[in-house]
């Protein structure tokens, strides 16, 4: 990068001053309205009107952890900077380039005077304007479709511009609208960061990681789903509770509100899954069967499996074969 250009990106600016003067800490209230919950407001950070702006990070401290209602794309134009995503750190240095969506809460450790980064606030419906030139196939367009979902997943990406000619340039010309004393034009930044991500899209080889981050909720469902799906000759609810160190009772609940059914239900639905493809696949006798699959009582599972298919073993097993 242009060393002109790079010293006037290095100037400390009055909120540095201030935390080298002793404040030490972010101060929250340039960002953001709420007490509780650090959540950066793109409307403190962007004119009224505005849907895309520049601001450099701010140096000399951690910026705790916190969520924004807005895209963020993070360049390290020099030194290097690590951010803290779901107690993954993804560790950057010059030339590469975060992409956050808005559900990505996160934090950054202290970076010092050489550690220079450029953030790039979209809007929403900014973000969302660069759709149309975007190959539906990219990585890109699956992380637009769940930041504007409204209970989107959190997820990042994490590119290269190193070696990358047009990419250093255009970020070099992004570097420049932020010290350029209103000499480029919104509409200019914009189209150069619609470039950019067009880039992106075009030259897989620059993405370097990508990671989306499933809710707890969401989590939890699939280590039940795993248990039962590996586990149901013979799964306990009791041997799960153990297994996610939860409370019995606390995981009953859950498991009906996340699966729509109690434990023992999803058991039995495993179980004659599992059954139905024995029948449908093997010679195996229904009796090996019903033990293979996780019960002991033989007229249990044939009730059962009158109640669920209309008919017995042995004739789906002969109707099946009957089909194939």
């Amino acid at each position: 990068m242009n060393a002109e250009l790079l010293s006037r990106l290095s100037r400390i600016n009055e909120e540095e001053r201030k935390i080298l003067d002793g404040e030490e800490k972010v101060n929250k209230k340039l960002y953001s309205a709420f007490a509780k919950e650090f959540v950066v407001n793109s409307h403190r950070l962007m004119q009224e009107g505005e849907q895309l702006t520049l601001r450099r990070h701010t140096r000399f401290t951690d910026f705790p952890a916190h969520g924004h209602n807005y895209v963020e794309m993070t360049y390290v134009c020099s030194g290097e900077m690590t951010h803290v995503i779901k107690h993954r750190e993804v560790h950057m240095r010059a030339g590469d380039v975060l992409l956050l969506n808005r559900h990505t809460p996160h934090s950054v450790r202290k970076t010092g005077e050489e550690d220079i980064a450029i953030n790039v606030i979209m809007a929403t419906e900014c973000f969302h304007s660069f759709a149309s030139v975007l190959p539906a196939s990219s990585p890109l367009a699956s992380f637009m479709a769940e930041n504007i979902r409204s209970n989107g997943e959190p997820e990042y990406m994490l590119f290269s511009t190193d070696g990358v000619p047009p990419l250093e340039n255009l970020f070099e010309n992004v570097c420049y609208a932020m010290v350029g004393n209103d000499v480029v034009s919104t509409d200019t930044v914009k189209a150069t960061v619609g470039l950019i991500l067009r880039y992106f899209a075009e030259l897989p080889e620059c993405m370097i990681a990508a990671a989306r981050h499933r809710s707890d909720a969401e989590l939890l469902q699939v280590r039940i789903e795993e248990y039962l799906r590996t586990e149901f000759r013979t799964a306990t609810l009791s041997e799960l509770a153990s297994k996610l160190g939860l409370s019995v009772p606390y995981l009953s609940k859950r498991v009906r509100e996340l699966c729509g059914m109690n434990f023992s239900q999803l058991l039995q639905e495993e179980r004659f899954k599992e059954a139905i493809r024995l029948l449908e696949t093997t010679d195996l006798p229904v009796g090996d069967i019903i033990i293979a699959v996780g019960y002991e009582n033989t007229s249990f599972f044939h009730n059962q499996f009158r109640q669920r298919y209309r008919c017995s073993p042995f004739r789906w097993r002969r109707e099946h074969k009957e089909k194939t």
